[in-house]
């Protein structure tokens, strides 16, 4: 093989190798939306990243770091839900009104349901 194949196939593989690795380095979008009565909290907390969150009834959208977060969810009254969040790319969250019922219409989305 050539040289120049040689540094012809390097740089494919390089360019290969980032544009898999970019979406874990590039931030991405989150976007929230309070259908809730009050405010919503939330804190993320990554190896490297964390976030505090205070998101108004409406959308909002913010930018953050692609990792595995605690996420911890405050809203109606002192409701509280824990969970692990992995977040890789863009990811839309919608806080139903309080004392919803567990049942989705949309897909993609994650639902953070405050029930009694």
């Amino acid at each position: 093989m050539s040289n120049r194949k040689r540094l012809l196939l390097v740089v494919f593989a390089a360019v290969f190798l980032l544009s898999s690795i970019s979406p874990l380095i590039s931030p991405v979008r989150l976007t929230v939306r309070n259908n809730t009565y009050s405010p919503v909290y939330i804190k993320l907390e990554g190896k490297r990243a964390y976030y505090y969150l205070s998101v108004y009834p409406g959308v909002e959208t913010y930018t953050v770091k692609p990792t595995l977060y605690k996420a911890t969810f405050w809203g109606c009254g002192t409701k509280k839900v824990i969970r692990k969040l992995h977040i890789r790319q863009q990811i839309r969250m919608i806080f139903p009104p309080c004392n919803a019922p567990k049942r989705s219409t949309e897909k993609k989305i994650l639902r953070v349901l405050f029930s009694k």
